[in-house]
């Protein structure tokens, strides 16, 4: 936490008088300023390598408006929450780069930035395309991209060893929400259309996440949000992500008293399919940590039921 310099008289007169500490604490016109640069600065390395946020810039314009008006504190505060997405977006990016996406993905279901769907293979006899937004570009997403098109090799195998690789349940956790293709395309295209209070969240590692994701997805690695079953508690390190992402991805709020999910955005999570359990151990974590249940919802089929479909898929 940054701490700004304060005189220690006028700390200790407001002391005396009762005021708390926070009060006298304030931010002054070049501070806000160096904050706002940082956090603009940030917001470019993220963007240079693909892993820039989508209400960061509104943030940072933002943070600029209550400068203008004198309200410096506020500001502070946007600035360095936008310098942290930055920096965090820059992060999950860079941990991806090395990974690739295999031809097979390429030649099979790669985005076509296009609306107009093969003829006589709609998403639904009344739905052609969705449009959604993918790293800040509009991607249509449609069914038949290449008649000669596969499952990849790694959605074709059938013998997978439980643990780890066992059959999920069709429920999640109580008063979670299990859905299906035409949800996820719902919830995408509502995002896509403005409603920030959506995301819907790949909890894949980057390994897997290079070789194609749901356009409109963010990529948070399901390792970000385990808890540790050996001692049923997170780990410093892990806390402090996972109390990164609860605050500047998910909106809730952590206080004195434990987290505050008023304005908390309603998540859709998914994995490789049913017989991955990454995104439900992410949603058996939320729910400890007393995430509203009825915003969370689970794409149980995941990646293995989309390209199933055939529907468009992209590079993170």
């Amino acid at each position: 936490m940054k701490i700004r310099k304060v005189s220690v008289s006028v700390l200790a007169v407001a002391l005396l008088a009762g005021v708390p500490a926070s009060a006298v604490w304030s931010a002054d016109n070049a501070e806000v300023k160096k904050a706002i640069a940082a956090a603009d600065t940030a917001r470019k390395k993220a963007a240079s390598v693909g892993g820039e946020w989508r209400d960061t810039g509104k943030l940072i314009d933002n943070a600029q408006k209550l400068a203008e008006e004198g309200k410096l504190d506020e500001a502070l505060e946007l600035a360095n929450k936008a310098m942290r997405q930055g920096e965090l977006g820059y992060e999950q990016a860079m941990s991806q780069k090395d990974a690739t996406m295999p031809e097979y993905m390429k030649a099979g279901g790669e985005a076509r930035h296009t609306p107009v769907a093969a003829a006589g293979n709609k998403i639904t006899p009344d739905l052609d395309a969705v449009e959604v937004i993918h790293n800040g570009q509009k991607v249509v997403v449609t069914r038949g991209h290449d008649s000669s098109a596969t499952l990849p090799e790694e959605f074709l195998k059938t013998d997978r060893g439980c643990p780890p690789f066992c059959v999920q349940p069709m429920v999640a956790a109580e008063g979670v929400t299990t859905v299906g293709e035409l949800e996820v395309l719902d919830f995408l295209k509502r995002s896509a259309e403005g409603d920030a209070s959506i995301l819907v969240v790949d909890s894949r590692t980057a390994d897997w996440v290079m070789r194609g994701t749901i356009p409109g997805s963010t990529n948070i690695p399901w390792t970000l949000l385990r808890q540790d079953s050996m001692a049923g508690m997170f780990g410093d390190s892990d806390e402090s992500q996972l109390d990164k992402i609860m605050e500047e991805r998910f909106g809730a709020k952590k206080r004195k008293t434990g987290w505050d999910f008023s304005d908390a955005k309603t998540l859709v999570l998914f994995c490789n399919g049913i017989w991955c359990s990454q995104s439900s151990n992410n949603i058996a974590t939320l729910i400890k940590l007393g995430y509203p249940a009825d915003k969370i919802n689970w794409y149980r089929g995941g990646m293995q039921d989309w390209v199933s479909a055939g529907l468009t898929i992209v590079k993170p």
